[in-house]
C-alpha cells in the first residue's frame, strides 16, 4: 500500500510540474523513521533493518523520477545512515537528513544535533546534500545551533519548525491542536535564518497553517 501510495504522489506531483513549468519544483521523495517519532529507536531498529524497509522505498521513488530523497524526524542514526547508503550507492540521488530535537536542543537520548550531523557525515563520506530540522519549535532549533561549529551549522539548509512550544510529550497528550504565537514563531524563525544564511528549505511543521507559511515568506520576501 505505502509503495502505490509513494508512487501515486510522485505521478501527482510530476504532473503539477509540468502544469507550472515557469514554476521551479523540486520533487523529494520523503521517508520517515520506523517507530514513533517522539520516541528513540536506537538498539531497536537496526541499520540492516532500516536499509530493508527504505529500500523498497527508495526504489520506488527513484523509477518515478523523484528529484532527491529526504528522511525527515530523524532521531536513531541508523535510519539516516541506512537511508544515505541506500541514495548513494543503489541510486545516486541527493538526500537530506532532518532531525528532531527536544526542548532542551538535543536529540532525545541527549546527542546534540551537531554531534549527530558529524556522525552521520563520517559514516557516510559527507554524502548527506543537506541536513535540516523539523518537528521542533524554533526557539529549541535555536539552542541546537547557537553554539554549533560554523563549519557544522554551515551543512544546516532545512528548517521546519512547529508551532507550539509545548514539548513532545505534551503535544502527544494533548487533545487539541496547538497553532502557538505566530508572533513568537515568526520572531525566533527569523532569528534562525540569520543563523543559518545556508537555508534552502523553510516551513512549517505540527500546528502551521498558511498563515503561519504566509508570515515567514512575507520575511524572506523583504530581505531577498
Amino acid at each position: 500500500m505505502i509503495l502505490d501510495l509513494n508512487r501515486i504522489a510522485v505521478k501527482i506531483l510530476l504532473d503539477i510540474r509540468n502544469k507550472t513549468q515557469s514554476t521551479s519544483i523540486v520533487i523529494s521523495g520523503a521517508l520517515g523513521p520506523l517507530q514513533d517519532a517522539y520516541q528513540d529507536s536506537t538498539g531497536t531498529v537496526s541499520f540492516g533493518q532500516a536499509r530493508e524497509y527504505y529500500g523498497s522505498q527508495i526504489h520506488a521513488f527513484a523509477e518515478e523520477g523523484v528529484d532527491m530523497i529526504c528522511i525527515m524526524t530523524v532521531i536513531n542514526l541508523d535510519e539516516a545512515t541506512a537511508a544515505v547508503s541506500l541514495a548513494q550507492r543503489e541510486y545516486n540521488l541527493p538526500i537530506h537528513v532532518s532531525f528532531i530535537v527536544e526542548t532542551d536542543g538535543r536529540l532525545r537520548g541527549g546527542r546534540t544535533l551537531e554531534d549527530a550531523i558529524r556522525e552521520v557525515d563520517r559514516l557516510t563520506e559527507s554524502y548527506t546534500t543537506y541536513f535540516g530540522v523539523n518537528c521542533a519549535h524554533p526557539r529549541y532549533i535555536i539552542k541546537a545551533v547557537r553554539d554549533m561549529h560554523t563549519d557544522v551549522r554551515s551543512r544546516i539548509g532545512s528548517i521546519r519548525g512547529n508551532s507550539s512550544l509545548k514539548s513532545h510529550d505534551e503535544l502527544d497528550n494533548s487533545l487539541v491542536l496547538d497553532r502557538g504565537d505566530i508572533s513568537v514563531w515568526v520572531r525566533e524563525f527569523n532569528e534562525l535564518l540569520n543563523m543559518l544564511p545556508g537555508l534552502k528549505v523553510v516551513g512549517g511543521c505540527c500546528g502551521t497553517d498558511e498563515e503561519h507559511i504566509d508570515a515567514i515568506t512575507s520575511r524572506i520576501d523583504s530581505v531577498s
